[in-house]
């Protein structure tokens, strides 16, 4: 396959070993920077502090952990706005109109604000510092919109409400590679089935996530190309007798009376899950204790900040983790993706590597979308959903709100720089001013 695009004022050509339909999807990530070989060889192992890229923005200022400051690209090529919004959507056909042929972006600086904890990020929304709360914590959803409507008091300060279902799966990996609870032996692999029946998903989406998901079937999700509606499959089944029947059948007894089962050689069982500090992860550890404690396996939880378990996960150092995966694209790979073997320590943190999966894996990404593809996906996500390499536990549905001031705000889930199609009104800025002296 050859493309010929253009990168501002450059032309260039690219040139494929192998058929690759899907290909131009690389392009539509604007986030992604380009590496010029004169900032590799410049900044060497710092590089990815300092993106070079050719988008709407460029970075101006940045404190990890803490903020990012995106200002204006002033070399940015000419692209108007030419929107098409969502039919029966009055606001955004307004927006539309009122923003149709002005230059992106609209905005001259964003900030993005890195806030850990669900009630300062909440609280930061309400006190009116920030423009756009992405993704309200759970823990107020009950608060900001009661029965899935956006609340009086929020309603009639002109606040917008943004629901959307995510591309995304939630899931907790097994490392394949772990002694305890890797291999792919009947087994180990009965094992991860067992763990995986004892998870009582509809508990965590009503108690945890406040009713803001959906159980999975497996490993694709909806919104993409290759989910099959009609795929039903044990991964979002509850059931703690058939879990214990495994265990039992496959040797994991209680061999000392203790109350907690053993390896079938007779050594301790214990499973270890890394975790982080805020406030949802502690609640989603409490359900796990609680399930892998009613089927008497012993679990303990190892708390750290989300960087330091990345970095560990990648080189294969964790036995559990639960995390998210969102598609940048509307197609199902990224997905089948997290199970295949040559990605280890990339996308595939479970480090699963079983040769008919890579097979499928590998025969679908050459093929145009159609049923022969759909096909093989659907036997790829059979695979992973039987060896069990990750428990995919949901897939989530997230709610934003804007303050009044911000114009043209909606989600495209497949755009994450959403920034350069809203802009601010000036006048309600002025009469929030005036309303808070």
């Amino acid at each position: 396959m050859e493309g010929l695009r253009t990168l501002d004022r450059y032309r260039f050509q690219i040139r494929l070993a192998e058929p690759s339909p899907r290909f131009l999807h690389n392009f539509t990530d604007g986030l992604s920077p380009v590496r010029w070989r004169e900032v590799v060889e410049f900044y060497g192992d710092r590089v990815g502090e300092h993106p070079v890229g050719t988008g709407p923005f460029v970075l101006k200022d940045w404190k990890r952990s803490s903020r990012i400051v995106l200002a204006k690209n002033p070399h940015y090529r000419d692209v108007p706005y030419d929107e098409t919004p969502p039919a029966g959507d009055a606001r955004l056909q307004s927006v539309a109109q009122q923003f149709k042929g002005r230059k992106l972006p609209l905005v001259d600086e964003v900030h993005i604000s890195v806030i850990e904890e669900p009630q300062p990020r909440w609280l930061s929304f309400l006190n009116q510092e920030q423009d756009v709360a992405e993704n309200v914590p759970a823990d107020f959803a009950s608060v900001a919109f009661p029965n899935n409507k956006l609340a009086p008091n929020l309603a009639k300060q002109g606040i917008q409400m943004v629901r959307y279902p995510r591309a995304d799966v939630a899931v907790s990996y097994f490392a394949m590679e772990h002694p305890v609870v890797g291999g792919y032996e009947p087994h180990k692999v009965a094992l991860r089935r067992a763990i995986s029946l004892a998870v009582d998903v509809e508990r965590e989406i009503r108690l945890v996530r406040r009713g803001h998901a959906i159980p999975a079937q497996g490993p694709i999700s909806p919104e993409v190309w290759g989910y099959d509606p009609a795929l039903k499959t044990e991964m979002s089944d509850f059931s703690r007798a058939r879990a214990k029947a495994l265990l039992d059948m496959h040797g994991y007894r209680d061999r000392d009376g203790d109350g907690w089962r053993e390896q079938p050689d007779g050594q301790p069982l214990r499973l270890d899950y890394a975790t982080s500090p805020d406030q949802q992860s502690r609640q989603l550890t409490e359900l796990w204790k609680k399930n892998m404690d009613a089927i008497g396996i012993r679990m303990e939880f190892k708390t750290a900040k989300w960087p330091e378990n990345l970095k560990a996960s990648r080189v294969g150092k964790l036995m559990m983790w639960g995390v998210g995966w969102s598609a940048g694209a509307p197609d199902g790979d990224t997905f089948l993706a997290l199970g295949y073997g040559p990605n280890k320590g990339q996308a595939n943190h479970s480090r699963f590597d079983l040769p008919a999966f890579n097979e499928l894996y590998e025969r679908q990404r050459g093929l145009p979308d159609g049923p022969e593809r759909q096909a093989l996906m659907t036997q790829a996500s059979k695979l992973m959903v039987a060896y069990m390499p990750y428990k995919v536990h949901v897939h989530r549905l997230w709610t934003d709100l804007a303050q009044p001031w911000v114009l043209g705000y909606h989600r495209n889930i497949f755009v994450r720089e959403f920034w350069k199609y809203v802009d601010i009104d000036p006048a309600a800025l002025e009469r929030r001013g005036a309303a808070s002296h």
